[in-house]
C-alpha cells in the first residue's frame, strides 16, 4: 500500500520551495499532499488564531485514518497544537524547524508590541523601500512586511500561542528534523521539544538554515523514509 504525508507549510505564500524534496519522496513511492494554508497559500480575509487552524486542519485530514503529518516553522506549531488536542488522531508527527516554542514570556510580549508598532514606522519610512525592508529584517519580521492586515494580526495571534502549548501532551511518535545553522528557529528549540516530547528524536542537517528540505532535500528526503520505513 501506497504511504502517503501530509505536509503543513509555513508562513509562505508559495510551495515552490517544496518541489524538489517532494519530487525526491514521490520518486521513492511516497505520495505528498502539500496543504494550502488559509491566508497564505490559500486566499483568507480572516484573521486566524491557533485553534482556527486546529479546526482546519481536522477537517482536512478527517477523511484520512491515523496520518502522517509533517509541519514546518509555523505550520509545525500548528501541528503541534493539533495533536495536543487531538493526542490519537495522527500516526506520527515529523517537524521540520518547527515553530511553537516560546523562550521567555517576556519576549513574546515585547515583540508582540513592536510587530502592532510596526506598521506605523514601516509606513513612515514607505518612501524608502530599501531602508523599510532592512528595518523589518532587523527586528526579524519580514514576513510581517509581506502580510495583508489580516494575517499580520494572525500572526500576533500565532506568537500568543505559544505561551499556552504544552509539548508533554504530545503523545505520538515524533521525528524533528533541524538545520543546524537555523537562526529563525534555533537549535536550541529544537533540543527542547526533544526533551519535552516523550517520543520524539532529534535529526540535525549540517550547513542548512531554516528550510532544510529545500536547500537538503535528499538528505530530508532520506530522513523522512527512513520514519516511514520503520512501519515495515
Amino acid at each position: 500500500m501506497k504511504k502517503q504525508v501530509f505536509v503543513i507549510h509555513g508562513w509562505t505564500y508559495s510551495l515552490d520551495k517544496w518541489a524538489d524534496v517532494t519530487a525526491a519522496l514521490k520518486k521513492r513511492g511516497i505520495d505528498v499532499v502539500l496543504l494550502k494554508v488559509p491566508g497564505l497559500t490559500s486566499p483568507s480575509t480572516k484573521t486566524w488564531d491557533i485553534a482556527g487552524y486546529v479546526d482546519w486542519l481536522n477537517k482536512q485530514l478527517k477523511h484520512t485514518e491515523k496520518p502522517i503529518v509533517i509541519g514546518h516553522s509555523n505550520g509545525g506549531r500548528i501541528a503541534l497544537a493539533f495533536t495536543q488536542k487531538f493526542p490519537d488522531k495522527i500516526h506520527k508527527l515529523i517537524l521540520i524547524d518547527s515553530a511553537g516554542v516560546a523562550h521567555n514570556k517576556l519576549v513574546p510580549r515585547a515583540k508582540l508590541k513592536v510587530l502592532r508598532g510596526v506598521s506605523k514606522a514601516g509606513k513612515a519610512l514607505s518612501r524608502v523601500p530599501p531602508v523599510k525592508t532592512a528595518f523589518y529584517k532587523i527586528i526579524g519580521a519580514q514576513d510581517y512586511l509581506n502580510a495583508p492586515p489580516n494575517m499580520k494580526r494572525t500572526m500576533q495571534n500565532m506568537l500568543q500561542a505559544d505561551q499556552t502549548m504544552n509539548f508533554q501532551a504530545v503523545r505520538v511518535p515524533t521525528t524533528i528534523i533541524w538545520g543546524r545553522d537555523d537562526a529563525i528557529t534555533p537549535i536550541k528549540d529544537g533540543r527542547k521539544l526533544e526533551k519535552s516530547i516523550a517520543n520524539a528524536k532529534l535529526f540535525t542537517v549540517d550547513n542548512a538554515r531554516h528550510a532544510p528540505f529545500f536547500s537538503h532535500p535528499d538528505e530530508v528526503a532520506d530522513l523522512i523514509i527512513n520514519v516511514l520505513a520503520e512501519e515495515t
